[in-house]
């Protein structure tokens, strides 16, 4: 057994109970007062010296004994405004709730820092980790890396790694190159001029518009969206009026795009500007395009991908799962992609007879994944960072 596995084992309880407490107390979006408060104090029973660089954004260095390079080892931290409907012992008692697995990867990051720790002085420069906020509104890694988090030592490259619901067995899943979506959120407000329905031609019809839109950006994917590529658009609210004889002055539309390929990105945003401007010009409305989200896909790079799934596969006999793994969710961890040489692994978690996905109230997720995403984490940067300094 691959020793850090086998002293995540070893450490199984504390890990079950770092992950526990987190869910039990969960905190959404970029504020999150007692996950960082629980966490630091963690990282300070380890012997770390953790440092709050941005709101609920921590990292904590561990020093290697020999000089080398520096990777970063990331979790996300924050859970959803959102409810959960399981018979946990510990199911959340706030008004958030990890039904995405985040608490998952912060209890896996602190067992890994723990272990690293303990093989400082066989270790070969330095490991820093990155705690984050606000992954599942996309402003966590941004701030992170405003406030400096790539710097002081530079980072020379980033491992994340992100719970999935494929399997029971803790697989190891990953892919090679863009391998999470972009996510392009938009909201569309179309102004046009209310009046009575009894008379529509004194008015201008914002619904009649904003159906026109929908239209139009369907046909985007259907026939501007090459066969061989994959693209998503998906509406998820039109609102307009409140009563059946009037036509409302204002109707709004709220969407995501999604994709991997960069210039297809580009050139559909584009495009759905063009077609707002022009439809709202066709019948006389005005049309506001307002950018909610707007993340790039995760890069994972080929060859340090390979290199890491390498030495992951030494873990345990067959954990290396699927090696051409895409998803269409989308990660602000994508924003470190950009930045330095990137590796994005997926880790199974599935229950057995549990029949729904992430974001879902009734979603759960298997704690005998913890050891293995902890191992996983001590086992690629251990190694890599070594390699990097014979």
């Amino acid at each position: 057994m691959n020793q850090f596995l086998k002293r995540a084992k070893e450490l199984e309880s504390q890990l079950q109970a770092d992950r526990r407490y987190l869910h039990q107390h969960a905190e959404a979006g970029e504020d999150l007062p007692n996950t960082t408060r629980y966490v630091m104090e963690r990282l300070r029973e380890i012997g770390l010296t953790p440092t709050e660089i941005c709101p609920s954004g921590v990292t904590a260095l561990i020093e290697g004994a020999k000089p080398g390079k520096v990777l970063l080892l990331r979790a996300d931290m924050d859970a959803l405004p959102m409810p959960e409907n399981n018979d946990l012992p510990f199911k959340t008692e706030t008004d958030a709730a990890h039904n995405c697995g985040h608490d998952f990867h912060t209890a896996m990051l602190l067992c890994a820092a723990q272990m690293l720790y303990e093989h400082r002085n066989e270790l070969c420069g330095s490991v820093k980790l990155m705690f984050q906020p606000a992954e599942e509104t996309f402003a966590g890694s941004k701030k992170l890396i405003a406030a400096g988090i790539l710097e002081n030592p530079k980072v020379d490259a980033a491992v994340g790694m992100h719970v999935m619901l494929d399997s029971s067995k803790p697989a190891l899943n990953y892919g090679l190159g863009y391998m999470t979506s972009s996510c392009d959120g938009f909201k569309i407000t179309v102004h046009g001029n209310g009046c009575h329905g009894a008379m529509p031609e004194l008015g201008i019809d914002p619904i009649n518009v904003g159906l026109h839109i929908y239209s139009a950006f369907q046909n985007l994917i259907a026939r501007e969206t090459p066969s061989a590529e994959r693209a998503i658009l998906t509406f998820g609210a039109f609102n307009a009026g409140a009563t059946p004889n009037i036509v409302p002055g204002e109707a709004v539309l709220m969407g995501t795009l999604r994709t991997y390929n960069k210039e297809l990105r580009e050139k559909l945003v584009s495009r759905m500007h063009e077609i707002c401007e022009y439809e709202g010009k066709a019948f006389g409305a005005t049309v506001d395009y307002e950018v909610l989200s707007d993340v790039p896909s995760t890069y994972s790079d080929p060859e340090m991908t390979k290199e890491l799934a390498g030495y992951a596969s030494e873990i345990e006999p067959g954990i290396i799962g699927k090696t051409n793994y895409m998803v269409t969710p989308s990660d602000d961890f994508a924003f470190i992609s950009e930045h330095v040489p990137t590796t994005y692994f997926m880790i199974d978690a599935k229950v057995d007879g549990c029949p729904v996905q992430h974001h879902n109230p009734g979603v759960l997720f298997n704690e005998d994944a913890l050891p293995y995403g902890a191992a996983v984490h001590a086992t690629c940067a251990f190694n890599w960072l070594n390699k990097q300094g014979e």
